[in-house]
C-alpha cells in the first residue's frame, strides 16, 4: 500500500507541475496578446511531428527515459531547422515581405518553431526526471 501511495503522489506532482509550467506560459502569452500569434499549425507539425519520428528512429523499439530525452533534444534541432526553412523562404520573397510590410509577423511564424522545439524539450525534461 505504501508503495502504490508513493507512485500515486509522484504522478500527482507530476501533474500538478506540468500543469503550472504550461499555465504560467499561457498566462504570458495571453496578456502578451492573446494566444493567436503563438498557434502556427505547420509549425506545430513540423516540430511535433518531426520530434516524434526523431524519438522513434532512436527508440530501438523502446519507450523509456533515453527515447523520452532524446525525442526534447530532437525537438529543439528541429524546431532550429524549422526557423531556418522560415529564413530561407522568406529571403526569396524579401521585396514582397518589405513592400506589404509582413516581414514582423513572418518572423513571428519563424521563431514559433523553435518556441514549439523548446516546449517540448521542457515537458520531455519534466517527464524524465520525475521518474528518477
Amino acid at each position: 500500500m505504501a508503495i502504490y501511495r508513493k507512485n500515486y503522489m509522484e504522478i500527482n506532482m507530476f501533474i500538478i507541475g506540468i500543469l503550472g509550467v504550461i499555465g504560467i506560459i499561457m498566462f504570458a502569452m495571453i496578456t502578451g496578446g492573446g494566444l493567436d500569434p503563438f498557434i502556427d499549425m505547420p509549425s506545430l507539425a513540423v516540430v511535433f511531428g518531426g520530434s516524434f519520428f526523431a524519438g522513434l528512429a532512436v527508440s530501438k523499439g523502446k519507450l523509456n527515459s533515453e527515447t523520452i530525452s532524446a525525442t526534447g533534444d530532437a525537438a529543439v534541432k528541429i524546431g532550429w531547422i524549422g526557423f531556418l526553412i522560415g529564413l530561407v523562404l522568406m529571403s526569396g520573397s524579401l521585396k514582397d515581405l518589405l513592400a506589404s510590410q509582413m516581414i514582423g509577423p513572418a518572423f513571428g511564424v519563424a521563431f514559433l518553431t523553435v518556441l514549439y522545439g523548446y516546449f517540448i524539450k521542457l515537458v520531455c525534461f519534466m517527464y524524465t526526471n520525475s521518474k528518477s
